[in-house]
């Protein structure tokens, strides 16, 4: 059998349409109260899919945020299907798809366009807010997570440790002299500092570790089930990469940093942890800076 695929746009005027009353329509006003109780984006979602394809019997709903930010699917992809582009005043929200073993009927088209009109406010309002809380937790200047960030996903590792014994190590990274950088090349010179290193940082680390900026010149790097070895090893990594950065600004900036590290299983109490790799932190510039100390 062949397959029937058909794609659309769907906008403010399917919104107008969803919302007028229609006796034949199935619950639209309960879904459409459903889609205004929540601004998180997964949970409206699920909401939205869940309730499409029991409205529509459909074998899966999909959706796609743009730049694949969010992807979230009900039941298992069929043959046919009807694809649907979100927009809202020029704004491309994402994508739906809704697929079956069978071809969907012109009624059956219909019903899913006015259900997805009623999703387009949620969904922007969604998004909008997603945006707003990733902007919350992340540098402007760098663009990696910020210190709000780090105290979330710090609390967050102490507790899956207290509860399943699950080490972390924390890295704590200082450029050495940044201070002489902004008095002799300016504060743009600075700024362009801290942004290659917090790249070079992320680019050297492992995919599973997070990298934030705690403030200044300072950054921190959570290394999630690793015990101080592991920590020392990837600490050494970033210095070195660090060292041989060459940046071009009015003139070619060779920097260095200092790197205090500790883990879970140095410390008496696992809420110290920061407070330890601080300290080892101190302890490498007391002693000449570009170095690593660990903190035991």
């Amino acid at each position: 059998m062949k397959n029937t695929s058909s794609s659309k746009v769907i906008s403010i005027d399917n919104y107008r349409l969803a919302s007028q009353g229609n006796p034949d329509s199935l619950d639209i006003t309960r879904l459409a109260l459903k889609l205004q109780q929540t601004l998180e984006l997964t949970p409206l979602m699920q909401t939205f899919c869940h309730e499409t394809a029991s409205m529509v019997p459909c074998d899966s709903v999909r959706y796609q945020a743009n730049e694949n930010t969010l992807s979230y699917q009900t039941g298992e992809i069929r043959v046919h299907r009807c694809r649907y582009q979100l927009e809202l005043e020029s704004e491309t929200l994402g994508e739906i798809e809704c697929t079956r073993d069978k071809p969907f009927t012109v009624r059956e088209t219909e019903l899913i366009e006015r259900l997805l009109g009623l999703l387009i406010y949620p969904l922007r309002n969604a998004l909008l807010y997603q945006k707003a809380v990733v902007e919350a937790h992340r540098d402007p200047l760098t663009q990696i997570s910020n210190r709000t960030a780090f105290d979330k996903a710090l609390a967050r590792e102490t507790c899956s440790y207290k509860r399943h014994d699950k080490a972390f190590s924390l890295m704590v990274i200082d450029i050495d002299h940044f201070k002489q950088v902004n008095d002799t090349y300016g504060h743009l010179a600075g700024d362009t500092v801290l942004k290659h290193v917090a790249q070079v940082i992320q680019n050297t680390v492992r995919r599973s570790d997070e990298v934030f900026r705690y403030g200044g010149e300072e950054f921190v790097v959570i290394l999630s089930n690793t015990k101080i070895e592991g920590a020392r090893f990837i600490a050494e990594r970033v210095r070195m990469a660090i060292k041989n950065l060459v940046i071009k600004s009015r003139e070619q900036l060779k920097i260095t940093a200092s790197i205090g590290i500790a883990a879970t299983g140095t410390t008496n109490d696992v809420n110290d942890t920061l407070y330890h790799a601080d300290k080892a932190l101190y302890e490498a510039k007391e002693n000449g800076r570009d170095k690593v100390c660990t903190r035991v």
